[in-house]
């Protein structure tokens, strides 16, 4: 949905004294090929626009910094050589080498 999608959806929501079940099946009703969010999706976003004052999502968990190639190469190599040597280890056995468990 874009900004001016979101406003109408919010508008909606007010006038159905905010019922977000209503505003959703009014939305729906008023624009039939758009996207038609759940009630979830309106209570977020009313949420995310009282405490942030926008539309943009933020999210809450932070992301890793990005490390360079090399780097990343070291980490392949390490689990490629653990893996040639341990073929029946598994992924948390891996963990021990102290990688994060995505990053396998």
């Amino acid at each position: 949905m874009n900004n001016s999608e979101r406003v109408q959806l919010l508008l909606i929501y007010g006038k159905c004294n905010r019922n977000a079940r209503e505003a959703t099946r009014m939305y729906a009703q008023q624009y039939p090929d758009r996207y038609h969010p759940n009630r979830t999706y309106v209570q977020k976003l009313e949420k995310s626009l009282i405490e942030t004052g926008s539309f943009n999502r933020t999210n809450t968990v932070q992301q890793q910094p990005r490390v360079n190639q090399h780097f990343n190469e070291v980490i392949e190599n390490q689990v490629l050589a653990y893996v040639h040597l341990n073929p029946r280890s598994s992924v948390r056995r891996l963990s021990d080498m102290k990688l994060a468990y995505l990053k396998l």
